[in-house]
């Protein structure tokens, strides 16, 4: 029969000690105690042409946390009426302070293709009278990359609501 040797027992609990200090060490240095809170600020056309969209949509970024956040990339979906409607990346070099906001804006590219199925729809109800107030379901998914005291993180977010369509006016 083996007899546990002294030596292999504090061996064993400074090795679990360490490890447990690298975990905590980490996770204190990181700063991130909370996840950032991500929504659709304004969504507006910035151009159509002959076979695409531009769109800008404006995305808030709250930060609950002690510390600031930088934002260094945005990667979005964005579906109107369930249907795919645009998807954009943006390369964001901003700053969210501590329990403060900021707006960042992404550009969004849509398909003529992607946009028809939409504009059939709103032809359709072109002749209502409710077609003026009529709203737009849209979902916004996507990837927004933060990084605290150099320690990145990629944060998933999804944002739904409903469009005016007289809010849809150009940026111009």
């Amino acid at each position: 029969m083996l007899v546990p040797q002294p030596q292999s027992k504090v061996f064993g609990f400074l090795f679990l000690f360490f490890t447990l200090l690298l975990l905590s060490g980490c996770a204190a240095m990181s700063g991130l105690r909370e996840e950032p809170k991500i929504s659709v600020a304004d969504i507006r056309i910035q151009d159509i042409k002959a076979l695409e969209g531009i769109f800008l949509i404006k995305l808030r970024v709250i930060n609950p946390n002690e510390v600031p956040l930088d934002i260094h990339a945005v990667n979005c979906d964005l579906e109107m009426n369930g249907r795919h409607f645009a998807s954009g990346i943006a390369d964001s070099q901003q700053s969210v302070p501590a329990h403060g906001t900021e707006v960042v804006p992404v550009t969004v590219y849509a398909s003529v293709l992607d946009i028809l199925p939409s504009v059939v729809d709103l032809i359709h109800t072109a002749g209502s009278s409710a077609a003026k107030d009529k709203k737009l379901p849209y979902t916004l998914s996507g990837i927004v990359g933060v990084s605290v005291r150099g320690y990145q993180k990629e944060i998933p977010f999804k944002s739904s609501g409903e469009l005016s369509l007289k809010g849809l006016t150009s940026s111009r």
